[in-house]
């Protein structure tokens, strides 16, 4: 996009008259992706034309060989997405190389690991819903609210009883949603949350509460506490010997309907695939013979060395060299992207 927004005309593959190389012609063209099982087969992808827009418009202008070329537009594509990655996580007080890469939407498997391993995050998942993952998120998460009330409070002037009335009627709120929308629900949880900042400032953070109510002196002193830890793990810096002022309250509740939390898509005609091998183009290697496994055939504790590709008729996963992926009782494929091929895809 936005020339090709909502694939129209798409992909060069997709014989709909587009004409112009995408990441999923050069993924084709590098072997990632099988031309007769891709949406489980219900969509031949012309390899020719994907071939041909990615030499013309990229290989020959740039005098890049073709599989060259195409491992390049891969690559930009990964390098774009870890530095969006890096904005919102970093301005957040979120260290990547903390934190787990999840890959959602059906082409996150052609370039999670690569991301992973350039953000430093020590592992990958792939859902097995990954192609779907807001969907399916929406529809095996919990049923939850969130319910709000300002009052102004400081922690030198702290009227424990005013907090506490607010924080009951919070608690009634909460209540209600539990016994109407939430009704049925397995399992409830209800959270409290003050919204707090140093004197002046003109941003708050969310604190959790520990206690649902403010007893006694060492309750404020508690809150307080937790306002500086969380302030210096979002912005490595905190004033310990500062007070701290409190605009708002929240409450959050949440209704666990489902016994189970994982889920998995079906694809109703998807083409038989027996596992197998194909050629496959990195960066450090050339084109190798690629184990080729499909996702739903993978045991539970099954490991996977790169280079491999794992597919389904919503994904396909590039286990590139370095790499090794394992298949979790949830259903997700979790790769540890191991040092790999700095030239890799």
């Amino acid at each position: 996009g936005p020339q090709s927004a909502g694939a129209v005309p798409g992909p060069a593959c997709y014989g709909q008259g587009g004409d112009k190389p995408t990441v999923t012609d050069a993924a084709l063209t590098l072997g990632y992706l099988d031309p007769e099982f891709f949406l489980g087969g219900a969509m031949a992808l012309d390899i020719a034309a994907a071939r041909r827009a990615v030499d013309s418009d990229v290989a020959q202008p740039m005098g890049l060989s073709l599989e060259d070329a195409a491992a390049a537009i891969i690559s930009i594509a990964t390098e774009n997405m870890v530095q969006a990655i890096v904005d919102i996580t970093v301005n957040q007080g979120i260290d990547p190389r903390e934190a787990m890469l999840i890959g959602g939407g059906g082409a996150a498997g052609l370039n999670s690991i690569a991301i992973a391993r350039r953000l430093g995050s020590p592992r990958a998942i792939i859902p097995e819903v990954g192609a779907a993952l807001s969907a399916a998120g929406a529809m095996m998460s919990d049923l939850s609210s969130q319910y709000r009330r300002t009052l102004f409070m400081t922690s030198e002037a702290f009227d424990r009883d005013a907090v506490n009335r607010l924080l009951d009627q919070l608690e009634e709120s909460c209540q209600s949603f539990i016994a109407g929308p939430g009704a049925g629900a397995i399992d409830t949880s209800v959270e409290f949350f003050a919204e707090a900042r140093y004197p002046e400032q003109v941003w708050e953070i969310e604190v959790p509460i520990a206690s649902r109510r403010f007893n006694d002196e060492a309750d404020v002193s508690a809150l307080v506490e937790a306002f500086h830890a969380a302030h210096q793990d979002i912005f490595a810096i905190n004033d310990p010997g500062s007070g701290i002022e409190v605009v708002g309250w929240t409450a959050a509740v949440k209704c666990r309907l489902r016994e189970s939390e994982s889920g998995s898509l079906i694809a109703a005609d998807a083409a038989t695939v027996i596992d197998g091998s194909r050629q496959a183009y990195f960066s450090g290697t050339g084109f190798v013979d690629t184990t080729v496994r499909r996702f739903e055939t993978m045991a539970v504790g099954e490991k996977l060395a790169g280079p491999a590709i794992v597919e389904s008729a919503f994904t396909t996963v590039v286990v590139d060299p370095g790499a090794t992926a394992e298949r979790r009782a949830s259903g997700s494929l979790s790769i540890d992207p191991g040092a790999g091929d700095p030239g890799a895809a």
